[in-house]
């Protein structure tokens, strides 16, 4: 009995020591766009315009290339209720491509397309979802 219990307390020692190294590891990972997509769907949520148009990387391809004087046309088309509502629910999708992490997500037929630059993540562009 005492060599089990004591290869249990080894077990549990060990099981001790990695959770804190895993939880390290998964913070270390971070990219910072979890944090940025939890107030990306607060600011569409609320219809917070100003919020969102703040995290829009300008120019922006909506149907054509679009500056922040552009926003409301932007708003219009690419934020209608159905939209807010759908991204509200989503989980982009991260992608790397050439070393460059990007993250999409699906809403009806646009795509809402992440990307980062010096000044953190924003939204790049919006595509037709084929």
């Amino acid at each position: 009995m005492n060599s089990i219990g004591s290869v249990i307390v080894r077990g549990l020692l060990v099981a001790g020591l990695l959770i804190p190294a895993g939880s390290a590891l998964a913070a270390g990972s971070d990219d910072g766009f979890a944090a940025f997509w939890t107030e990306f769907k607060a600011a569409v949520g609320k219809s917070d315009q100003t919020a969102v148009s703040q995290m829009i990387k300008y120019p922006v391809l909506y149907h054509d290339m679009r500056q922040a004087a552009d926003f409301p046309v932007i708003w219009k088309g690419a934020f209608k209720p159905a939209q807010r509502t759908c991204l509200a629910r989503q989980k982009p999708v991260k992608d790397t491509h050439e070393g460059e992490v990007s993250y999409s997500a699906f809403c009806g037929s646009l795509i809402y397309s992440f990307g980062k630059d010096g000044a953190g993540w924003k939204l790049t562009d919006f595509g037709e979802n084929d």
